[in-house]
């Protein structure tokens, strides 16, 4: 498996730091309204990180 680009990092990243902020959250009792839709924007950031990889060169650099 390839490795991850920035983007998919980052949605990855996105969608741990939403769990945990959600649990902490339910935790102390408070709600935010349309909490829901940062997963589907998570998603949509993973899947642009994945066409940009697709269609980028695939020359490997080591420096």
């Amino acid at each position: 498996m390839q490795s991850l680009n920035g983007f998919q990092t980052l949605s990855i990243v996105g969608v741990f730091f939403s769990v945990f902020c959600q649990l902490v959250l339910f935790l102390i009792n408070k709600k935010v309204d349309n909490m829901w839709a940062l997963y589907p924007t998570w998603l949509l950031v993973f899947m642009l990180g994945t066409v940009l990889r697709f269609f980028s060169k695939d020359d490997h650099h080591y420096h």
